[in-house]
């Protein structure tokens, strides 16, 4: 089952890549659901079956994603 968590995040950091990001002046999250979401959307758009852990894996992998790119917002 590790094996599947891990490649359901890696999925997730990889299609993150491609996903806009647009955040909100309120900070209320939006645009960070809105960012999981659409990540989410790209890992799952193969017709495929996924386990569970497959798809814990790629949650955090789409909120990893996103506090990465929230870091490299703040440090510019």
């Amino acid at each position: 089952m590790a094996k599947e968590y891990g490649v359901g995040m890696r999925r997730a950091l990889l299609a993150a890549q491609g996903v806009g990001f647009e955040p909100t002046p309120h900070l209320d999250g939006d645009a960070k659901w809105a960012f999981v979401g659409q990540t989410l959307d790209l890992v799952l758009r193969r017709d495929e079956v996924v386990s569970q852990e497959f798809l814990n894996g790629a949650r955090e992998g789409a909120v990893k994603a996103w506090e990465r790119r929230i870091a490299q917002e703040i440090a510019q």
